[in-house]
């Protein structure tokens, strides 16, 4: 009776030592959505084959994220089509009060887009032209073409011109008689 009741007591005594007691495990309440979520992607991620698995195991225990569940689901499968599909069927089957937010989460999931912190913004700088027309030359003034200094031969500008109808001139046509020489005239023989 005596080895009984040490026994007990030594018992006891280990069972009120910390650390030596059982982990106790967190209740949904304690759970947060953020946590659940890393956890969820990190499993999914560690073994694609039990997806399913963890995924009902994750809306178990706490539906009310399911929005949540189902995006860390999609991004720890890299949005593959056929993954995707299982992971909304599972969730509509476990949480049909949740199937809104359920269906709102897939549309309109974007994927995360990596952005490394060096880039700087690039400034485009554009030139501002006012729009002034160019100056006209004044009575008197006459414009030439520029050449070029060090060159030893003008190169021809090629123009352009519109044919324009020829003006109507009045033309006076002179009709000359031709003069003849005074030639006798010739007598009719007999």
């Amino acid at each position: 009776m005596r080895f009984t009741f040490a026994i007990s007591l030594l018992v006891a005594f280990l069972a009120s030592l910390p650390g030596q007691a059982q982990p106790v495990k967190l209740t949904t309440s304690e759970i947060n959505c953020e946590s659940l979520c890393g956890e969820l992607f990190n499993a999914i991620r560690a073994d694609p084959d039990k997806l399913v698995m963890r995924l009902e195991e994750a809306l178990v225990i706490h539906e009310s994220c399911a929005g949540e569940i189902v995006t860390a689901a999609i991004d720890a499968v890299n949005a593959e089509p056929g993954r995707v599909r299982k992971i909304v069927e599972t969730a509509m089957e476990l949480a049909p009060a949740r199937s809104a937010v359920i269906t709102a989460a897939v549309k309109h999931y974007s994927a995360p887009v990596v952005v490394s912190a060096a880039e700087e913004p690039v400034e485009v700088r554009r030139a501002v032209v006012p729009d002034v027309e160019p100056p006209k030359p004044r009575s008197g003034e006459v414009v030439k073409r520029a050449e070029l200094p060090l060159q030893t031969r003008s190169i021809p500008i090629v123009e352009v011109r519109r044919a324009e109808p020829a003006a109507p001139v009045a033309s006076r046509v002179l009709v000359m008689e031709p003069e003849l020489p005074n030639v006798p005239k010739a007598q009719a023989a007999k």
